[in-house]
């Protein structure tokens, strides 16, 4: 059986060599048999027996290279979350806001780049633009999984209108509003996921009231999932999903994709945005 009768190697019996950078002394193990065949086959695996502090040194590194990233990511954004009924709707609406370190142009390009939503947005697994129109309207189809035993995939398409206005010291604003739109794209299975029945709501970002560079987010969802899951789940769930969004979108616009961006051009005379005031009301 292999290591039966396995005997000590002075460490000088084989040469040495460097390994990782260090000097380390080289031996092969053997057992009684493997000394018998060694008399006619000398071979077999050779193992370095280096300082341990080597071994540490290479698993130690990873977790301080995450440390260090850790250090670097943007502190997790302080959010309110607000809960509403709304008349003839069985699930509740969620408000929320924060104020968010990126300017605004930063954190419209990081809700705009619907595509690598999968790479960052909280259980997105699927997100493709079917279709834009001149005035900038958009079709996007969207999967969301949860990694949940016995809890199956959502899907939907909705349609997002996105928004432009100069707040009353120029500075510009932007915001994002969607509505469930009906079907599914011809490709998808309808059985592949269950398709949510309600889904509407908004991005509001206005620049800080303070003058600084940041900016005040607002986000409004109402969204019934379907299915079988308890509409007090679906409420709860919003509420605690919704600071992880607000914090995957803040880590986002401080990476260098979105960081650096100079803002979009537009008329001087741009109007400003009515206000929202929630995504309880329409179909």
């Amino acid at each position: 059986m292999p290591g039966e009768g396995a005997s000590d190697v002075p460490v000088d019996s084989f040469p040495s060599t460097a390994v990782g950078g260090r000097k380390c002394a080289a031996v092969r193990p053997e057992s009684a048999g493997a000394r018998r065949r060694r008399r006619l086959y000398d071979g077999g695996p050779t193992v370095y027996l280096c300082p341990v502090r080597s071994i540490g040194v290479l698993l130690l590194a990873p977790l301080a290279l995450a440390a260090e990233a850790r250090a670097q990511a943007p502190a997790a954004p302080a959010v309110t979350v607000e809960t509403r009924s709304v008349p003839g709707q069985e699930v509740k609406q969620v408000l929320a806001q924060a104020r968010l370190a990126a300017p605004p142009h930063v954190l419209r390009a990081v809700i705009a780049d619907l595509e690598r939503y999968p790479a960052f947005m909280p259980y997105v697994k699927e997100s493709r633009v079917l279709g834009r129109d001149p005035a900038g309207e958009v079709l996007n189809y969207q999967r969301l999984s949860f990694g949940m035993l016995f809890v199956d995939d959502r899907h939907y398409v909705i349609r997002i209108v996105e928004h432009r206005g100069r707040e009353s010291d120029g500075r510009l604003a932007y915001a994002f509003v969607w509505s469930l739109e009906p079907g599914l794209p011809g490709d998808v299975k309808p059985a592949a996921a269950i398709r949510v029945s309600v889904n509407r709501g908004f991005w509001d970002l206005r620049p800080a009231r303070d003058g600084s560079a940041a900016t005040d987010v607002r986000y409004c969802v109402l969204t019934d999932p379907a299915g079988n899951l308890p509409k007090w789940a679906v409420g709860l769930a919003n509420s605690q999903a919704v600071p992880e969004l607000f914090a995957a979108v803040a880590r986002e616009a401080a990476t260098p994709r979105y960081a650096g961006q100079a803002a979009p051009s537009a008329p001087e005379t741009l109007p400003a945005i009515p206000p929202l005031h929630d995504c309880g009301a329409g179909g």
